[in-house]
Protein backbone atom coordinates (compact mmCIF):
# COMPACT_ATOMS: atom_id res chain seq x y z
CA UNK A 1 0.00 0.00 0.00
CA UNK A 2 3.14 2.49 0.90
CA UNK A 3 4.45 1.20 -2.55
CA UNK A 4 1.19 1.80 -4.46
CA UNK A 5 1.01 5.42 -2.82
CA UNK A 6 4.75 6.25 -3.58
CA UNK A 7 4.20 5.36 -6.92
CA UNK A 8 1.60 7.63 -7.61
CA UNK A 9 3.00 10.45 -5.38
CA UNK A 10 5.86 10.27 -8.11
CA UNK A 11 3.61 10.30 -11.07
CA UNK A 12 1.61 13.10 -9.80
CA UNK A 13 5.41 14.99 -8.93
CA UNK A 14 6.55 14.04 -12.27
CA UNK A 15 3.47 16.33 -13.60
CA UNK A 16 1.93 13.31 -15.91
CA UNK A 17 -1.24 14.38 -14.74
CA UNK A 18 -1.36 18.06 -14.93
CA UNK A 19 -1.62 18.59 -19.34
CA UNK A 20 -5.71 19.53 -19.70
CA UNK A 21 -5.33 16.86 -22.61
CA UNK A 22 -4.53 14.28 -20.54
CA UNK A 23 -7.16 14.74 -18.25
CA UNK A 24 -9.57 14.57 -20.92
CA UNK A 25 -7.89 11.51 -22.37
CA UNK A 26 -8.22 9.84 -19.13
CA UNK A 27 -11.74 10.82 -18.62
CA UNK A 28 -12.40 9.59 -22.20
CA UNK A 29 -11.19 6.20 -22.21
CA UNK A 30 -12.67 5.46 -18.68
CA UNK A 31 -16.43 6.71 -20.20
CA UNK A 32 -15.22 4.33 -23.14
CA UNK A 33 -13.94 1.50 -20.75
CA UNK A 34 -17.94 1.59 -18.96
CA UNK A 35 -19.70 1.73 -22.08
CA UNK A 36 -18.01 -1.48 -23.70
CA UNK A 37 -18.20 -3.20 -19.90
CA UNK A 38 -21.82 -2.61 -19.42
CA UNK A 39 -22.95 -6.23 -19.10
CA UNK A 40 -20.77 -7.63 -16.84
CA UNK A 41 -20.93 -4.44 -14.48
CA UNK A 42 -24.68 -4.47 -14.53
CA UNK A 43 -24.45 -8.63 -14.25
CA UNK A 44 -22.03 -8.25 -10.99
CA UNK A 45 -24.39 -5.25 -9.08
CA UNK A 46 -27.71 -8.12 -9.91
CA UNK A 47 -25.27 -10.22 -8.14
CA UNK A 48 -25.19 -8.28 -5.12
CA UNK A 49 -28.51 -7.01 -4.50
CA UNK A 50 -30.79 -8.19 -7.43
CA UNK A 51 -30.81 -4.23 -8.85
CA UNK A 52 -31.73 -5.29 -12.76
CA UNK A 53 -30.44 -3.80 -15.57
CA UNK A 54 -32.81 -1.02 -16.32
CA UNK A 55 -32.69 0.54 -12.74
CA UNK A 56 -28.60 -0.11 -13.03
CA UNK A 57 -27.95 1.54 -16.12
CA UNK A 58 -30.66 4.67 -15.13
CA UNK A 59 -29.47 5.04 -11.90
CA UNK A 60 -25.67 3.88 -12.10
CA UNK A 61 -24.28 4.76 -15.04
CA UNK A 62 -26.26 7.95 -16.66
CA UNK A 63 -24.46 10.17 -13.87
CA UNK A 64 -21.08 9.65 -14.19
CA UNK A 65 -21.22 9.49 -18.47
CA UNK A 66 -22.99 13.11 -17.82
CA UNK A 67 -20.48 14.70 -15.47
CA UNK A 68 -17.84 12.79 -18.22
CA UNK A 69 -18.96 14.38 -20.81
CA UNK A 70 -19.47 18.17 -18.80
CA UNK A 71 -15.98 17.62 -17.37
CA UNK A 72 -14.38 17.09 -21.27
CA UNK A 73 -16.27 20.09 -22.16
CA UNK A 74 -15.67 22.71 -19.88
CA UNK A 75 -12.33 21.52 -18.28
CA UNK A 76 -10.53 24.22 -20.13
CA UNK A 77 -12.37 26.78 -18.83
CA UNK A 78 -12.18 25.10 -15.10
CA UNK A 79 -8.61 25.15 -15.02
CA UNK A 80 -7.96 28.02 -16.54
CA UNK A 81 -6.47 31.34 -14.60
CA UNK A 82 -9.09 33.91 -12.78
CA UNK A 83 -8.16 37.49 -12.31
CA UNK A 84 -8.60 38.97 -8.93
CA UNK A 85 -9.36 42.58 -7.64
CA UNK A 86 -6.07 44.14 -5.94
CA UNK A 87 -6.48 46.29 -2.99
CA UNK A 88 -4.90 49.94 -3.06
CA UNK A 89 -2.05 48.96 -0.97
CA UNK A 90 -0.40 46.37 -3.32
CA UNK A 91 -0.75 49.06 -6.43
CA UNK A 92 0.52 48.17 -9.07
CA UNK A 93 0.57 44.85 -8.55
CA UNK A 94 -2.29 41.84 -10.45
CA UNK A 95 -3.29 39.24 -8.36
CA UNK A 96 -5.00 36.00 -10.26
CA UNK A 97 -5.88 32.47 -8.54
CA UNK A 98 -5.65 29.60 -10.35
CA UNK A 99 -7.10 25.60 -9.45
CA UNK A 100 -4.13 23.06 -8.97
CA UNK A 101 -4.57 19.45 -8.18
CA UNK A 102 -4.15 18.12 -4.32
CA UNK A 103 -1.91 15.35 -5.40
CA UNK A 104 -2.33 11.82 -4.59
CA UNK A 105 -6.39 11.10 -3.32
CA UNK A 106 -8.64 8.57 -1.90
CA UNK A 107 -12.00 7.94 -2.96
CA UNK A 108 -14.10 6.04 -0.29
CA UNK A 109 -17.11 4.55 -2.42
CA UNK A 110 -20.48 3.04 -0.38
CA UNK A 111 -22.91 0.58 -1.43
CA UNK A 112 -26.03 1.28 -2.04
CA UNK A 113 -25.14 3.15 -5.61
CA UNK A 114 -21.18 1.17 -6.14
CA UNK A 115 -20.65 2.61 -9.39
CA UNK A 116 -22.27 6.32 -9.75
CA UNK A 117 -21.03 7.55 -5.69
CA UNK A 118 -17.68 6.09 -6.53
CA UNK A 119 -17.01 6.89 -9.78
CA UNK A 120 -18.25 10.68 -9.83
CA UNK A 121 -15.97 11.97 -7.31
CA UNK A 122 -13.26 9.86 -9.41
CA UNK A 123 -14.25 12.10 -12.73
CA UNK A 124 -13.48 15.31 -10.22
CA UNK A 125 -10.48 13.91 -8.85
CA UNK A 126 -9.48 13.06 -12.85
CA UNK A 127 -10.32 16.38 -13.78
CA UNK A 128 -9.08 18.12 -11.16
CA UNK A 129 -5.22 17.08 -11.94
CA UNK A 130 -4.97 14.43 -9.45
CA UNK A 131 -4.02 10.39 -8.88
CA UNK A 132 -6.45 8.51 -7.48
CA UNK A 133 -6.81 5.46 -5.37
CA UNK A 134 -10.30 3.86 -4.95
CA UNK A 135 -11.87 1.94 -2.59
CA UNK A 136 -15.35 0.27 -2.67
CA UNK A 137 -17.31 -0.83 -0.73
CA UNK A 138 -16.89 -4.62 0.02
CA UNK A 139 -20.54 -5.32 0.90
CA UNK A 140 -21.43 -5.11 -2.84
CA UNK A 141 -18.03 -7.37 -3.30
CA UNK A 142 -18.96 -8.38 -7.09
CA UNK A 143 -19.25 -4.35 -8.12
CA UNK A 144 -16.32 -4.01 -6.18
CA UNK A 145 -14.54 -6.87 -8.20
CA UNK A 146 -15.65 -5.73 -11.07
CA UNK A 147 -14.56 -1.69 -11.20
CA UNK A 148 -11.06 -3.21 -10.10
CA UNK A 149 -10.95 -5.29 -13.06
CA UNK A 150 -12.18 -2.88 -15.13
CA UNK A 151 -9.71 -0.05 -13.83
CA UNK A 152 -6.71 -1.69 -12.66
CA UNK A 153 -6.55 -3.89 -16.01
CA UNK A 154 -6.79 -0.58 -18.34
CA UNK A 155 -5.14 2.29 -16.22
CA UNK A 156 -1.42 2.53 -14.98
CA UNK A 157 -1.91 2.08 -11.20
CA UNK A 158 0.19 5.01 -10.73
CA UNK A 159 -2.65 7.13 -12.06
CA UNK A 160 -5.41 5.32 -10.48
CA UNK A 161 -6.18 2.10 -8.91
CA UNK A 162 -8.94 0.14 -6.92
CA UNK A 163 -8.14 -1.46 -4.02
CA UNK A 164 -10.42 -4.12 -2.70
CA UNK A 165 -11.10 -5.50 0.93
CA UNK A 166 -12.61 -5.45 4.00
CA UNK A 167 -12.50 -2.23 7.02
CA UNK A 168 -8.81 -3.82 7.77
CA UNK A 169 -7.83 -2.59 4.30
CA UNK A 170 -9.66 0.86 4.65
CA UNK A 171 -8.06 1.30 8.11
CA UNK A 172 -4.58 0.77 6.86
CA UNK A 173 -5.50 2.83 3.83
CA UNK A 174 -6.35 6.07 6.48
CA UNK A 175 -3.05 5.29 8.31
CA UNK A 176 -1.46 6.65 5.08
CA UNK A 177 -0.66 9.99 4.38
CA UNK A 178 -3.11 11.14 1.32
CA UNK A 179 -3.35 14.63 -0.45
CA UNK A 180 -7.47 14.78 0.11
CA UNK A 181 -9.55 12.13 1.05
CA UNK A 182 -12.67 12.17 -0.27
CA UNK A 183 -15.20 9.47 1.49
CA UNK A 184 -19.11 8.69 1.04
CA UNK A 185 -21.33 6.96 3.73
CA UNK A 186 -22.33 6.89 7.17
CA UNK A 187 -21.81 9.54 9.71
CA UNK A 188 -20.89 6.74 12.26
CA UNK A 189 -18.15 5.82 9.82
CA UNK A 190 -17.58 9.33 8.81
CA UNK A 191 -16.31 10.44 11.84
CA UNK A 192 -14.03 7.64 12.09
CA UNK A 193 -12.16 8.93 8.64
CA UNK A 194 -11.98 12.58 9.92
CA UNK A 195 -10.17 11.56 12.95
CA UNK A 196 -7.78 9.56 10.71
CA UNK A 197 -7.44 12.57 8.34
CA UNK A 198 -7.09 14.58 11.09
CA UNK A 199 -4.21 12.90 12.09
CA UNK A 200 -2.18 13.74 8.54
CA UNK A 201 -4.26 17.18 8.29
CA UNK A 202 -5.64 16.14 5.31
CA UNK A 203 -8.60 17.79 3.53
CA UNK A 204 -11.67 15.75 3.85
CA UNK A 205 -14.83 15.74 1.92
CA UNK A 206 -17.99 13.99 3.58
CA UNK A 207 -20.98 12.53 2.02
CA UNK A 208 -22.83 11.83 4.71
CA UNK A 209 -26.89 10.77 5.10
CA UNK A 210 -29.49 11.36 7.63
CA UNK A 211 -33.26 11.42 8.24
CA UNK A 212 -34.83 13.55 5.59
CA UNK A 213 -37.61 15.00 6.42
CA UNK A 214 -41.07 15.62 4.49
CA UNK A 215 -43.38 18.04 5.18
CA UNK A 216 -46.83 18.16 3.61
CA UNK A 217 -49.09 20.75 4.40
CA UNK A 218 -52.74 20.91 3.93
CA UNK A 219 -52.57 22.79 0.80
CA UNK A 220 -50.14 20.52 -1.19
CA UNK A 221 -51.54 18.73 -4.98
CA UNK A 222 -52.19 15.39 -3.06
CA UNK A 223 -52.29 12.96 -5.60
CA UNK A 224 -49.12 14.61 -6.89
CA UNK A 225 -47.42 14.64 -3.39
CA UNK A 226 -48.23 10.72 -3.00
CA UNK A 227 -47.13 10.26 -6.35
CA UNK A 228 -43.44 11.90 -6.39
CA UNK A 229 -42.69 10.70 -2.60
CA UNK A 230 -43.62 6.89 -3.45
CA UNK A 231 -41.01 6.90 -6.28
CA UNK A 232 -38.32 8.63 -3.63
CA UNK A 233 -39.01 6.19 -1.30
CA UNK A 234 -39.02 2.88 -3.68
CA UNK A 235 -36.02 4.60 -5.64
CA UNK A 236 -33.07 1.83 -4.77
CA UNK A 237 -35.28 0.67 -2.15
CA UNK A 238 -35.15 3.26 -0.14
CA UNK A 239 -31.52 2.59 -0.20
CA UNK A 240 -30.45 6.04 -1.14
CA UNK A 241 -28.71 9.22 0.56
CA UNK A 242 -31.08 11.38 -0.41
CA UNK A 243 -34.55 8.81 -0.03
CA UNK A 244 -37.42 10.90 1.81
CA UNK A 245 -36.94 9.19 5.61
CA UNK A 246 -40.45 9.89 7.16
CA UNK A 247 -43.33 11.92 6.70
CA UNK A 248 -44.87 14.95 8.90
CA UNK A 249 -48.27 15.42 7.24
CA UNK A 250 -50.76 18.13 8.59
CA UNK A 251 -53.45 16.27 10.27
CA UNK A 252 -56.55 17.34 8.00
CA UNK A 253 -54.59 15.13 4.59
CA UNK A 254 -52.94 12.53 7.08
CA UNK A 255 -55.51 9.41 6.05
CA UNK A 256 -56.40 10.60 2.64
CA UNK A 257 -52.18 11.11 2.01
CA UNK A 258 -51.78 7.32 3.02
CA UNK A 259 -54.19 5.75 1.38
CA UNK A 260 -52.92 7.77 -1.76
CA UNK A 261 -49.24 7.02 -1.41
CA UNK A 262 -50.29 3.07 -0.98
CA UNK A 263 -51.82 3.02 -4.21
CA UNK A 264 -48.86 4.80 -5.77
CA UNK A 265 -46.67 2.23 -4.37
CA UNK A 266 -49.00 -0.89 -6.17
CA UNK A 267 -48.61 1.23 -9.19
CA UNK A 268 -44.97 1.16 -9.02
CA UNK A 269 -44.47 -2.64 -8.11
CA UNK A 270 -47.54 -3.75 -9.37
CA UNK A 271 -49.29 -6.05 -7.91
CA UNK A 272 -47.00 -8.30 -6.32
CA UNK A 273 -43.63 -6.19 -5.33
CA UNK A 274 -41.40 -9.25 -4.67
CA UNK A 275 -41.20 -9.44 -8.62
CA UNK A 276 -40.85 -6.14 -8.88
CA UNK A 277 -38.08 -5.46 -11.92
CA UNK A 278 -37.65 -2.15 -10.35
CA UNK A 279 -36.99 -3.04 -6.38
CA UNK A 280 -33.62 -4.35 -5.75
CA UNK A 281 -33.65 -6.17 -2.35
CA UNK A 282 -31.84 -5.14 0.82
CA UNK A 283 -28.35 -5.57 0.20
CA UNK A 284 -27.48 -7.92 3.01
CA UNK A 285 -29.04 -9.81 5.81
CA UNK A 286 -27.65 -7.27 8.32
CA UNK A 287 -29.22 -4.48 6.60
CA UNK A 288 -32.81 -6.38 6.22
CA UNK A 289 -32.85 -7.46 9.97
CA UNK A 290 -31.92 -3.50 10.84
CA UNK A 291 -34.52 -2.45 9.24
CA UNK A 292 -37.55 -5.05 10.18
CA UNK A 293 -36.14 -4.03 13.28
CA UNK A 294 -37.88 -0.34 12.88
CA UNK A 295 -40.89 -1.68 12.55
CA UNK A 296 -43.69 -1.88 14.74
CA UNK A 297 -46.72 -4.02 13.67
CA UNK A 298 -49.15 -2.59 15.73
CA UNK A 299 -48.53 0.52 13.94
CA UNK A 300 -48.51 -0.94 9.67
CA UNK A 301 -51.19 0.48 8.03
CA UNK A 302 -49.46 -0.17 4.32
CA UNK A 303 -47.29 -3.62 3.89
CA UNK A 304 -45.73 -5.12 6.24
CA UNK A 305 -44.39 -8.44 4.67
CA UNK A 306 -41.08 -9.80 4.45
CA UNK A 307 -38.26 -12.84 3.76
CA UNK A 308 -35.18 -13.31 5.14
CA UNK A 309 -34.50 -15.79 2.91
CA UNK A 310 -34.52 -13.09 -0.24
CA UNK A 311 -33.45 -9.75 2.04
CA UNK A 312 -37.30 -8.77 0.98
CA UNK A 313 -38.98 -5.91 2.73
CA UNK A 314 -42.26 -5.00 1.07
CA UNK A 315 -42.97 -1.16 0.75
CA UNK A 316 -44.66 -0.09 4.25
CA UNK A 317 -45.61 2.44 5.51
CA UNK A 318 -46.41 3.30 9.59
CA UNK A 319 -48.70 5.39 10.97
CA UNK A 320 -49.11 7.07 14.45
CA UNK A 321 -45.62 7.38 14.57
CA UNK A 322 -43.85 9.76 17.26
CA UNK A 323 -40.61 10.91 17.99
CA UNK A 324 -39.72 7.69 20.34
CA UNK A 325 -40.21 5.33 17.99
CA UNK A 326 -37.02 3.19 16.93
CA UNK A 327 -37.69 3.90 13.75
CA UNK A 328 -36.71 7.82 14.41
CA UNK A 329 -34.02 7.29 16.42
CA UNK A 330 -31.61 6.15 12.96
CA UNK A 331 -32.35 6.77 9.02
CA UNK A 332 -34.20 4.43 8.06
CA UNK A 333 -32.61 3.20 4.65
CA UNK A 334 -35.05 0.97 3.32
CA UNK A 335 -38.41 0.60 1.86
CA UNK A 336 -40.02 1.64 4.97
CA UNK A 337 -41.81 5.18 5.11
CA UNK A 338 -42.80 6.68 9.08
CA UNK A 339 -45.69 9.06 9.36
CA UNK A 340 -46.09 11.51 12.02
CA UNK A 341 -48.74 14.28 12.42
CA UNK A 342 -48.47 17.65 12.96
CA UNK A 343 -51.13 20.27 13.48
CA UNK A 344 -49.42 23.77 14.34
CA UNK A 345 -46.32 24.18 11.13
CA UNK A 346 -44.43 26.62 13.76
CA UNK A 347 -43.98 24.20 16.37
CA UNK A 348 -42.83 21.66 13.74
CA UNK A 349 -40.59 23.86 12.30
CA UNK A 350 -39.21 25.06 15.74
CA UNK A 351 -38.82 21.47 16.87
CA UNK A 352 -36.93 20.23 13.46
CA UNK A 353 -34.69 23.07 14.16
CA UNK A 354 -33.52 21.47 17.04
CA UNK A 355 -32.37 18.34 15.05
CA UNK A 356 -29.34 16.91 13.54
CA UNK A 357 -29.15 18.72 10.17
CA UNK A 358 -30.37 16.74 7.47
CA UNK A 359 -28.65 16.05 3.64
CA UNK A 360 -32.65 16.98 2.26
CA UNK A 361 -35.53 18.55 3.03
CA UNK A 362 -38.53 18.22 1.42
CA UNK A 363 -41.74 20.45 0.96
CA UNK A 364 -44.73 19.80 -0.48
CA UNK A 365 -47.31 23.11 -1.01
CA UNK A 366 -48.77 25.45 -2.75
CA UNK A 367 -47.51 28.28 -1.29
CA UNK A 368 -44.12 28.43 -3.12
CA UNK A 369 -42.82 31.54 -0.84
CA UNK A 370 -43.46 29.66 2.11
CA UNK A 371 -41.80 27.16 0.84
CA UNK A 372 -38.72 28.98 0.06
CA UNK A 373 -38.75 31.03 3.20
CA UNK A 374 -38.75 27.23 5.52
CA UNK A 375 -36.02 26.18 3.40
CA UNK A 376 -34.13 28.97 4.36
CA UNK A 377 -34.93 28.62 7.89
CA UNK A 378 -34.78 25.31 8.39
CA UNK A 379 -30.38 23.49 7.93
CA UNK A 380 -30.19 21.07 5.34
CA UNK A 381 -27.60 20.28 2.75
CA UNK A 382 -30.33 20.86 0.18
CA UNK A 383 -33.62 21.11 -0.24
CA UNK A 384 -36.93 20.72 -2.44
CA UNK A 385 -40.31 21.78 -3.09
CA UNK A 386 -43.15 20.08 -4.63
CA UNK A 387 -40.43 17.27 -5.74
CA UNK A 388 -37.78 14.57 -3.97
CA UNK A 389 -34.28 13.28 -4.78
CA UNK A 390 -34.08 14.52 -8.00
CA UNK A 391 -31.58 17.72 -6.95
CA UNK A 392 -29.35 14.93 -6.90
CA UNK A 393 -28.99 14.69 -10.10
CA UNK A 394 -28.87 18.43 -11.37
CA UNK A 395 -24.84 18.49 -12.44
CA UNK A 396 -24.78 21.81 -12.63
CA UNK A 397 -25.35 23.03 -8.49
CA UNK A 398 -23.46 21.52 -5.81
CA UNK A 399 -24.08 18.61 -3.75
CA UNK A 400 -23.59 18.23 -0.15
CA UNK A 401 -24.44 17.81 3.06
CA UNK A 402 -24.43 20.39 6.36
CA UNK A 403 -23.12 19.10 9.97
CA UNK A 404 -23.88 15.61 10.94
CA UNK A 405 -24.83 15.13 6.89
CA UNK A 406 -21.81 15.97 5.25
CA UNK A 407 -18.81 19.03 4.27
CA UNK A 408 -17.90 19.98 1.25
CA UNK A 409 -20.20 19.24 -1.77
CA UNK A 410 -19.14 18.38 -5.22
CA UNK A 411 -21.02 17.30 -9.09
CA UNK A 412 -19.37 19.29 -11.93
CA UNK A 413 -17.65 22.74 -11.33
CA UNK A 414 -18.39 21.73 -7.67
CA UNK A 415 -16.73 18.83 -7.88
CA UNK A 416 -13.60 20.11 -9.59
CA UNK A 417 -13.20 22.85 -7.12
CA UNK A 418 -13.34 20.30 -4.27
CA UNK A 419 -10.46 18.10 -5.42
CA UNK A 420 -8.48 20.97 -6.53
CA UNK A 421 -6.18 24.03 -4.18
CA UNK A 422 -6.74 27.52 -5.53
CA UNK A 423 -3.45 29.38 -5.19
CA UNK A 424 -3.55 33.13 -5.18
CA UNK A 425 -0.87 34.78 -7.22
CA UNK A 426 -0.06 37.95 -7.33
CA UNK A 427 2.44 39.60 -9.58
CA UNK A 428 3.95 42.68 -8.62
CA UNK A 429 5.81 44.76 -10.66
CA UNK A 430 9.79 46.76 -9.42
CA UNK A 431 8.62 50.44 -10.91
CA UNK A 432 6.94 51.27 -8.01
CA UNK A 433 7.33 51.21 -4.28
CA UNK A 434 4.66 52.33 -1.60
CA UNK A 435 6.99 54.20 0.84
CA UNK A 436 4.24 54.22 3.55
CA UNK A 437 5.08 50.19 4.59
CA UNK A 438 8.64 51.08 5.33
CA UNK A 439 9.53 52.68 8.97
CA UNK A 440 9.79 54.79 10.43
CA UNK A 441 6.28 55.11 10.82
CA UNK A 442 5.85 59.32 10.68
CA UNK A 443 2.51 60.65 12.04
CA UNK A 444 1.22 62.17 8.72
CA UNK A 445 1.23 58.09 7.42
CA UNK A 446 -1.38 57.23 9.24
CA UNK A 447 -3.30 60.10 7.95
CA UNK A 448 -3.09 58.59 4.63
CA UNK A 449 -3.66 55.48 5.67
CA UNK A 450 -6.97 56.80 7.32
CA UNK A 451 -8.03 59.18 4.25
CA UNK A 452 -7.27 56.18 1.58
CA UNK A 453 -8.41 53.40 3.31
CA UNK A 454 -11.60 54.70 5.90
CA UNK A 455 -13.26 54.07 8.50
CA UNK A 456 -12.63 50.40 9.71
CA UNK A 457 -8.63 51.18 9.43
CA UNK A 458 -9.10 54.30 11.55
CA UNK A 459 -10.96 51.92 14.15
CA UNK A 460 -8.43 49.55 13.70
CA UNK A 461 -5.47 51.69 15.31
CA UNK A 462 -7.25 53.44 17.82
Amino acid sequence: MKELIASQRKYFLAGHTRPVSERKRNLRKLHDLLLEHEIMLTEAIYKDFRKSKMVTVENEFSIPYGEINSAIRRLKSWSGSRWRLTDLSNFPARTSSVPLPYGVTLVIGPWNYPYMLSLVPVISALAAGNTVILKPSEITSNASAAMAQIINNHFPKELIHVVEGGVEKTTELLKQKFDKIFFTGSTQVGRIVMRAAAEQLTPVTLELGGKNPVIVMPDCNLKRTAQRIAWGKLHNNGQACVSPDHLYVHESVREPLIREIGKQFMRITNSDPRQSPLLPRMVNERNFDRVIGLIDPDKVVVGGSSDRSECYIEPTIMDGVTLEDPVMQEEVFGPLLPVLTYSNLEQLLESLKLQPAPLALYIFTSKIRKGKKILKELPSGGGMINEVVMHFVNMNTPFGGIGASGMGSYHGKAGFNDFSHHKTIMVKPMWFELFLKYPPHRKIYLRIYRSVLGKSFRNFWH
